[in-house]
């Protein structure tokens, strides 16, 4: 009989321990489908129904981070009221968190009653050193123009977050708000040293070097942005300021590392470079068939030749002809117009010429220094000088072939007289 009894007491025992672990596995598993459909919610920016989902998980489980989880997504889905009732109700139960206090401040913030949430942050200091608590000092302070204290718990919190958007803040309120450019500069160019030229603390020292015309600065900033990122804006700005300083070489050794030829062609003509210009221009002509870089190889083989030999001139005439024939372009009318007229080879034709130029682009000092040298050559030179003072003293084109062909003109006109 007692072996039967204690049959029974066992298989109540076991029957008691079943229940208990069907019922913990059961509160296990309906954790779970909670804790999945409110992180489901909340990467799905549904952020209401997320916080319900954690507040399920906080009845079930009290623990601390499903109930900052409830607050979190509160404050997302902007239902702030609720967000602070579950604070309050936190105090009330003893629970300490900074995150408490800097949640509550985000609150006050929306609501716009910043004494209070600075007090909440400053109690948040107490519990917690965290950079973020710094930065919304920060915040808060600017956004009440107090930039010097913005500045103090900015630059706290960079100090533990040297993050881009924070060391930008802090060069921004130096250079804009408290007149300190030089070491606002400063702060942004070691940041780059110790950390790599990031695209928007590059870009933010662009600004202020350019604010300040700094050339030098700006060609250092934008030569790292490309070194990093091989990104061709940034190569295109660099030669811009290469070519602002001059330094033309620099320039066309950037322009060959994108490939960009017609840049290239550019800065071959700018430094006169035309033998190379030529070279290129060919090439350009020879894959394309666009009579745009006949124009330009005819251009260049005249000013790249030593000697301008009959031949040279025969042969860059005849390939402007065949530009013009297919494009009117004033650029190779006036060309061909000048070489026909300085050459004394057809000076009408080169009259005619230039004066189609014109009518597309009447106040170019080039095509109207071109028309008054034509006139000199058929004897036209009271025309001539009205034209060439013109050019010389109210267009202010200078250069010694236009101060030449002022002297000669006077001198006919004088002669005539």
């Amino acid at each position: 009989m007692q072996r039967y009894i204690a049959l029974i007491a066992a298989a109540l025992i076991l029957s008691g321990c079943a229940v208990k672990n069907r019922y913990i596995d059961e509160k296990s598993a309906l954790e779970e489908s909670y804790l999945f459909n409110a992180t489901y919610l909340e990467n799905s920016r549904h952020f209401k129904e997320a916080a319900l989902f954690y507040e399920k998980l906080y009845k079930i489980d009290p623990n601390k981070i499903y109930l900052i989880k409830v607050i979190e997504n509160l404050i997302k889905a902007k239902e702030y009221d609720k967000a602070l009732a579950f604070i309050e109700e936190a105090k009330k139960r003893g629970i300490e968190d900074w995150k408490l206090h800097y949640y509550a401040a985000n609150i006050y913030i929306a609501k716009k009653d910043y004494e209070k949430a600075k007090k909440e942050l400053f109690r948040a200091l107490k519990l917690s050193r965290d950079y973020r608590i710094y930065e919304l000092l920060g915040s808060l302070y600017l956004a009440q123009k107090d930039y010097e204290k913005a500045l103090k718990f900015y630059k706290s919190a960079y100090a533990q977050n040297p993050d881009s958007t924070l060391v930008s803040t802090i060069a921004y309120i130096m250079y804009f708000y408290l007149n300190r450019q030089n070491e606002a500069l400063a702060y942004l160019e070691s940041h780059i040293r110790i950390y790599g030229c990031d695209k928007k603390v590059c870009l933010t020292l662009a600004s202020m070097y350019s604010l300040k015309n700094d050339i030098n600065g700006l060609i250092s900033v934008y030569k790292r942005l490309y070194e990093k990122y091989r990104e061709k804006e940034y190569a295109k700005k660099l030669i811009q300021f290469l070519i602002y300083e001059k330094d033309y070489d620099q320039a066309i050794r950037y322009a060959k590392a994108i490939g960009d030829d017609e840049m290239l062609l550019d800065l071959y003509r700018i430094k006169k470079d035309y033998k190379n210009a030529y070279r290129l221009a060919k090439k350009l002509y020879e894959l394309t068939s666009d009579v745009k870089y006949l124009g330009l190889m005819a251009i260049f083989e005249y000013e790249s030749s030593d000697k301008k030999s009959r031949d040279v001139i025969m042969d860059v005439a005849k390939k402007l002809e065949k530009v013009i024939k297919k494009k009117r372009d004033p650029l190779y009318l006036n060309y061909l117009g000048y070489l026909y007229i300085d050459h004394d080879i057809d000076v009408k034709r080169g009259i005619e010429l230039v004066k189609e130029a014109l009518k597309m682009e009447p106040d170019s000092p080039y095509y109207l220094d071109s028309l008054a040298w034509g006139y000199y050559k058929i004897g036209r030179c009271e025309e001539a000088l009205k034209i060439i003072k013109r050019v010389y003293y109210e267009l202010n084109q200078r250069d010694d072939e236009v101060k030449f062909h002022l002297d000669k003109i006077l001198e006919c006109v004088k002669e005539r007289d």
